[in-house]
């Protein structure tokens, strides 16, 4: 008869090989390219009585990106644990001192509460090491390099059958590094939530359903030789976004989308906007060849600023559309782990504030390409 220490031993050899998993993934890719006008600058501004030329304004080049990612699981009866760190650079060769690089680190922790709820933690770091400021301004001018720290916490339920429902709280801190005398920085909390519902057809499954977040973001600009505080912007934000994903085969399908974007100034009540429109999204993924693909067309309105062109004020509000193209698309060679990469993107800023002596509020275009090559563990 067996003895119960030996009992024990087995049963907890048992347990531990039946609901513990472990799983770590490990994958690095480097991609050629080009980029072009990667400062988001308009074509023309004049400064006093020179007129500056896309010649003058607009960095493009050549680029080597290199990305790395690391993934660890670990679940074991309930709970399950999800860590990433995913290294970045771009390094431009015609231009190597606007070179730069980032690091990207989440960790995830799940647990189920019962067969139909979850709940869900999240804490997240990005630094994002870059010299320069965005060229895309409006209202205010951020530096490109900054630190972002955030978390989040909520459930994941299921409402009816073949439903998820997502709805967390979350906090977000982020300090754009200093750039000249200017300094940036803001503190932004809310709600995000997600509603799917998934029903069969013909044998495949389609899916709708809404996504989206309202929060509150705080800003605080300073003078980076002080810590003064010289001004204040209170926005809040609400966007929502409807889908339907329509699967035209097992490896294909179709996702239509609809967005709409709101911002409130609660201070001023200046720099608030309105901003809708459709996107497309189209993915295909076989055991080999995964391709995903996205266009939108937005417009934004602004609610008070007017718009101008280089004679003065046009008797209307500014106006933004924005026409967005991205594509990712990889290839298997073989059993390797070796992978073809492709990654393209555009967007094209157009806008009605054409007066060629401000910067902000101007349109631009920033596209990039590039082919490489990915091996995965």
């Amino acid at each position: 008869m067996m003895k119960t220490p030996t009992k024990i031993l087995l049963a907890l050899l048992i347990t531990t090989g039946t609901w513990a998993q472990e799983r770590q993934g490990f994958e690095v890719e480097t991609q050629s390219g080009y980029e072009y006008n990667y400062f988001k600058s308009p074509r023309q501004v004049r400064q006093g009585t020179v007129v500056l030329t896309e010649a003058d304004l607009i960095a493009s080049s050549s680029y080597q990106d290199i990305l790395m990612d690391y993934d660890y699981r670990y679940k074991w009866n309930r709970n399950r644990i999800r860590l990433s760190v995913s290294p970045f650079a771009r390094l431009f060769q015609e231009n190597f001192e606007d070179s730069y690089w980032s690091v990207l680190a989440t960790a995830k922790y799940d647990y189920d509460l019962n067969r139909n709820t979850e709940f869900l933690a999240e804490v997240v770091f990005k630094r994002m090491n870059r010299e320069g400021l965005d060229g895309a301004q409006d209202v205010l001018i951020n530096p490109l390099g900054y630190t972002v720290y955030g978390a989040s916490s909520g459930l994941k339920f299921e409402l009816f059958p073949k439903n998820e429902t997502v709805l967390e709280a979350f906090y977000n801190f982020k300090d754009f590094d200093a750039f000249g005398v200017r300094d940036l920085q803001y503190n932004e909390f809310g709600v995000k939530f997600g509603l799917q519902q998934e029903f069969g057809s013909n044998g495949l499954d389609h899916k709708y359903g809404i996504t989206g977040y309202v929060k509150k973001r705080l800003y605080d600009t300073f003078n980076a030789s002080d810590v003064t505080t010289e001004g204040e912007r209170d926005w809040n934000y609400v966007k929502v976004t409807g889908f339907y994903t329509y699967p035209i085969s097992e490896t294909f399908e179709l996702k239509p989308s609809f967005v709409y974007y709101t911002r409130t100034d609660v201070l001023a009540n200046r720099s608030g906007f309105d901003q809708l429109g459709p996107g497309l999204g189209l993915k295909f993924d076989d055991d080999r060849t995964r391709f995903r693909a996205k266009v939108s067309y937005l417009t934004r309105n602004y609610t008070d600023f007017e718009a101008r062109d280089t004679n003065g004020p046009l008797g209307e509000k500014i106006r933004y559309t924005y026409a967005d193209i991205s594509l990712n698309a990889s290839h298997k060679l073989g059993n390797g782990g070796f992978s073809l990469t492709a990654t393209a993107y555009s967007r094209v800023r157009a806008t009605n504030y054409t007066d060629i002596d401000a910067r902000s509020f101007r349109g631009y275009r920033n596209q990039y390409a590039g082919l490489g090559i990915k091996w995965e563990l």
